[in-house]
């Protein structure tokens, strides 16, 4: 078997539905020399059962527990053969080109050390994180306190969220986001992987920077566009304030000394205890997350490369190919994606022109069985469809 250039690791737990729609973008056409590893941190639902039968390529490790995202990613480092290495989220949508593109890209850019693209959420909206700054206590400050919002496209102001790059300017940054980073495994072997002191959150900053302080470049690819769903995994809670502000402070303690970031970690360190109180404040009273199911509205529109009846869902009167330029689409409450028969890039670059389009996307899950409505990280609708209304 040939060795594989570009390796992906996914760490899940507790979200099949989106592993399952993850992988199959990802596994959309054969690549020889791909391989896709699953670390699997102890999940309580089907996903050890969805990887057996429907990705059997796909090589699985099971934990006996969550260790935690760096701790995952390093053991799916450790076993992976390829010469870049994708850590990738588990709520993540990708290109079915992807793989030609990420080694394209490192391939042209032998200094690079790390590789992130442009993200979008749920709704088509463009995620800032896909490039950041170093988290210094200014640019932290002018983050938390609005300034970066009320001055967005200032370098000095927003540098949190890098500024100085455009959306749509692929340019070297300082940090890239976890969700999505490619690692030559020079740069690791020389570096290091992530820290397993993190546990979650921030542990993506720490190898940002280390790799950049290393002298390599990390990129921010503005030609790849990927979905985010964001936060599948994680559960808005209690646990979740204590990891993130946890994460904050260990990262600042661990850095502040370092030349170059003014450590002014009498102030910061107190400032992270005080936001993370107040975020645990704001969260006794919000609503409860949930999953609650929702109509299908009548208004509704299949994107689907096939066009028989057969395929319309009860009520539906529309169905539009995927590569439809939207004209007759503006104004729609809902398109349905049929991830099952869009090629993965045309159901993106919908998503990149949405604004236009429809006021909300339904995912069509590969089995239409399953439509995948993501509203927040904290409240996903999910709602299965009986095979009567697919026939």
């Amino acid at each position: 078997m040939p060795k594989p250039r570009l390796s992906v690791v996914i760490v899940s737990y507790n979200c099949a539905a989106f592993l399952g729609l993850t992988l199959h973008a990802l596994l959309w056409k054969k690549q020889d020399g791909l391989e896709v590893l699953v670390v699997d941190n102890a999940s309580s639902d089907d996903t050890a059962a969805l990887l057996r039968s429907r990705f059997p390529q796909v090589e699985l490790l099971l934990n006996a527990e969550n260790v935690g995202f760096g701790k995952a990613c390093n053991q799916g480092m450790e076993r992976a053969r390829g010469e870049y290495l994708l850590m990738l989220n588990p709520d993540t949508y990708v290109p079915e080109d992807l793989y030609e593109r990420v080694v394209d890209f490192m391939d042209q850019h032998p200094d690079g050390g790390a590789m992130g693209v442009r993200m979008l959420d749920g709704r088509g909206r463009f995620l800032p994180e896909s490039k950041r700054g170093l988290p210094t206590v200014f640019r932290s400050f002018c983050r938390f306190s609005g300034l970066s919002r009320l001055f967005p496209s200032s370098a000095l102001l927003a540098g949190y969220y890098a500024a100085q790059v455009g959306e749509h300017e692929t340019a070297p940054v300082e940090v890239l986001s976890g969700a999505f980073m490619v690692l030559r495994r020079t740069a690791v072997d020389q570096v290091g992987g992530f820290d397993e002191d993190f546990f979650m959150y921030g542990e993506d900053i720490d190898l940002s920077w280390r790799i950049h302080r290393a002298g390599f470049r990390n990129y921010y690819h503005a030609g790849i566009s990927i979905v985010h769903f964001k936060g599948e995994s994680t559960l808005r809670n209690r646990r979740y304030v204590e990891m993130f502000y946890g994460a904050m402070e260990l990262f600042y303690q661990k850095h502040t000394k370092r030349k170059g970031f003014w450590s002014g970690s009498w102030l910061v360190v107190p400032a992270i205890r005080m936001l993370a109180r107040m975020a645990r404040w704001r969260l006794a009273f919000q609503r409860r997350p949930g999953r609650e199911e929702t109509p299908l509205p009548a208004s509704a529109l299949l994107l689907s490369e096939e066009q028989t009846p057969a395929l319309r869902f009860a009520g539906l009167e529309r169905v539009y190919p995927c590569c439809h330029n939207g004209e007759q689409t503006l104004g729609a409450e809902a398109c349905l994606l049929d991830t099952s028969t869009c090629r993965p890039s045309k159901i993106l670059d919908f998503v990149n022109r949405k604004a236009l389009i429809c006021k909300q996307f339904l995912w069509l899950l590969p089995d239409r069985k399953i439509l995948l409505q993501p509203l927040s990280a904290s409240n996903r609708s999910v709602m299965h469809v009986e095979a009567a209304e697919l026939v």
